[in-house]
Order: C-alpha cells, then structure tokens, then sequence
C-alpha cells in the first residue's frame, strides 16, 4: 500500500521550504541553528506533524527537532543536520548562495546547504508526511523520526546534536538513513582524526648580532616547516578496504597554517593543523605515535643545531613542541548485505531504475555514533546534489520527488509496515 497523496504533488511545497531554509544562515560557529529550528516547526505545524525542541544545557538557541510520525515505537531514523559551512566568496557563485533560486536551464535549487544538508530533511519530513497519512489509515502501532541537529560541521563529534539525542534514548529504530545526497548507498565512513602541531622556539629582533650567529634566537616555523616535509616524506601504510573503493588512509599536512608575528621578529610560535583520515583497519594510536616520534626528532635535531652555535652548551633547549587532537571518530560500516542496504538498493532500482553502488565514503559523519549505538545506518543516502562544501552547491528538484518516494519504500519494505 502507499499514500494516496502523490509525491509529485508536493515538489512545490518542499522546494518553497527548502528555499526558506537556505535563506537562514545557520553557518556554523558563526550562526546558531535557532531560526531554522522554528522554520521546520512552522511546516510540521502545517503538514500536521508532531514535533518537538530539544536543546542541550545552556544550549537553548540551538534546538534539535524531532518529528514524529505514528505513536508507536520507533521503527525507523531520518537524520539530517540544519548546520551549514560557511561561504568563502559570493561573487564566484552564479546565484545568491543565501537566496535560494533555481536554475531553470538544469532545474537546479542553488544555495549553501541545498544539498548538505537541508535538502535531504526537507526530503525526509515530506516521506514523514505522507508516512503518517499511511499509519493511520492501516491503525500501525509505529512510529517514524526525524532528527534535525545541530553541530555537525563542528566536526561530526559534537556532544549537542546527535550524541545528546541519543545518551537521552530520545531517537531510536531498528534502522536509520543520514540523509546525505547522493544515490550511492552509503554503508559507512572513513574515521578522522586531527591534529595541531604547536612548535614554540625563542623570539629575537631578525637584525640582530645574536640572531646573526645563533648565539641566541630559535625559529619556530622553520622547525615545523622540517616536521611537516618530514611526516609528508613519511611511507605511511596503504590501508585498504573493499567497503570503501578508491580510498585509503590520507595525511594532509599544514591545512592551517600560523607562524610569526612581525617582520623583523625571529618567529617564537607556529603551529599547524593536521587532517588524518582513517580507514576501518587504521590504529589512531599507531598514528599518533609515529608524528609523536617525528615531531620529537625534529625538535631534537634542530635544538643540536642550536646548541652547537652556543658557547654555553649547558643552557636548555631553544625549541619545543606539543601535539593537541582536536577531533576524533572512528571508521564505522554496516554488512553490504544486511537488510537496510538491500531494501535501500531495491527501492533505487523500482523508482529510479538503476542499480545504486553501495560504498563506504571518505569524508567522516556521525553514522557512527547511531552504528555504536546499535541503530544499523545507511551514512548517506538522498536527493541527488552537488558541490558539497563548494561553489554553486546544488541540489535536483526533480529528485526531490523521487527521494520521497524512495524514503517511502525503504521504510515500508524494512520495517514490514504491510506484513
């Protein structure tokens, strides 16, 4: 059985609210998530949805929100995250990246989190919709969530979004999709871990004749320059995975970059950002341990370098360093065989007919927080979008119909909502 309202008919109404979406900034770290919050209250009202607000202590203007479809126990999990990243420069973008416009030439809605993530929730509370529509007319027992949060683009390890929803057994199901673009089923992630390198060495006027024969003096940025060229020299190991094709484990140095302070100043501080991206069989602790060691002889060989231009070889060190892991999660993948995957593969091939890869992603999210919690999930599954994190981010009105309708008929299939 399916809903008697067809999804078709709603492509104005989810394209009118996703336009209103896009055009609340909800960039993180610069703004809350407050109004989008309300936004999405606003259509739940309307669609006669129940919801419900649910902010962390001292968090009250970044509300997550919880729908619900049904009165039952919870059967099944949309999440999507109302949080966006920011945007470099407007100018580059061939529309407003706040205003929300289509494309008419390639029926693309252009905006920053068109696609990441607001176009997938919009997707999902219209599949609640019509979900809704069908438990009650059958007299089903279930419910059906959606979760919007907040903080994802902190870094997917945020303890005010999904985390705090689920230490409080707030949302729940025996199954759950990350409503990622892309009709790629998603069946896991890469795991993250990053880094700062802090170096600090000793600050001298660049004129001077201590600095002139290194008497005195130490500089910081050329020692964690010697670090970076270093790890990147360094023959990592080629961790592999056939969940995850065309992926191995990644290092990239030096994606933040500070050092210095004037001119004419020997550089006292520097410090680097470091992005690790790991594969399911990757040991963080292995990882970190062999920077720890790199970073140690380089600050060991240039303090010798030091101490052999001092005429005092008892005095102490010039340069030291620090490492900080500013984010970490690990690689999370469910069985390309378990049942979520096959009813999600099934359903692309009756609307769409295609048949849908089903790969692990490089980019980490908090799939893995619902993985550990026992909730077996799809990480990324949606309409179909691009430019993530880019210009001219984008998603398909098209498939925004279409998604709903494959939402549809993967809930209705896995949870066996017709017998």
């Amino acid at each position: 059985m399916t809903s008697k309202i067809s999804s078709s008919s709603l492509t104005s109404s989810m394209v009118s609210f996703l336009s209103d979406l896009i055009r609340i900034r909800s960039i993180c770290g610069i703004n809350t998530e407050y109004f989008v919050a309300e936004r999405i209250s606003i259509e739940c009202q309307k669609l006669k949805l129940k919801y419900e607000l649910v902010s962390a202590p001292n968090q009250e203007d970044r509300p997550n929100v919880i729908v619900t479809a049904g009165n039952g126990p919870s059967k099944f999990l949309f999440v999507g995250h109302t949080d966006t990243v920011n945007v470099e420069d407007e100018t580059q973008w061939s529309f407003p990246p706040f205003a929300g416009s289509i494309d008419d030439k390639t029926q693309r809605l252009i905006g920053r989190g068109s696609c990441d993530n607001k176009g997938g929730i919009v997707c999902a509370l219209y599949t609640l919709y019509l979900l809704q529509q069908i438990i009650d007319e059958e007299k089903l027992n279930i419910s059906i969530q959606l979760a919007c949060v907040v903080d994802e683009e902190s870094g997917a390890c945020s303890s005010i979004g999904v985390r705090y929803l689920l230490d409080r057994k707030l949302i729940s199901g025996s199954g759950a999709i990350y409503v990622y673009p892309g009709t790629n089923v998603t069946i896991g992630h890469r795991g993250l871990l990053r880094l700062s390198i802090d170096v600090k060495g000793e600050n001298l006027h660049t004129g001077s004749v201590e600095w002139n024969t290194k008497i005195k003096g130490a500089n910081a940025t050329t020692a964690l320059a010697r670090i970076l060229i270093a790890l990147e020299d360094y023959s990592w190991n080629n961790d592999t995975d056939p969940s995850f094709p065309s992926l191995t484990l990644t290092v990239t140095l030096g994606t933040i970059f500070n050092g210095g302070g004037f001119v004419s100043v020997v550089p006292s501080n520097a410090s680097a950002m470091v992005d690790i991206r790991l594969m399911p069989s990757t040991s963080a602790k292995d990882i970190l341990k062999t920077i720890e060691d790199i970073v140690k002889t380089i600050i060991d060989e240039r303090n010798e370098f030091y101490r052999k231009m001092t005429p005092n070889p008892n005095l102490s060190a010039r340069l030291s360093a620090s490492i900080t892991i500013k984010n970490q999660l690990p690689a999370a993948a469910i069985d390309s065989n378990h049942a979520l995957v096959l009813s999600c593969v099934n359903a692309v091939k009756k609307i769409l007919n295609i048949t849908p890869t089903t790969n692990g992603c490089g980019p980490a999210n908090e799939g893995y927080m619902l993985i550990d919690s026992g909730i077996p999930t799809i990480c990324g599954f949606g309409p179909i979008g691009g430019n993530v994190h880019g210009v001219d981010e984008w998603i398909s009105v098209p498939s925004m119909a279409q998604t709903v309708d494959i939402y549809l008929d993967i809930v209705s299939n896995y949870c066996q909502l017709f017998g």
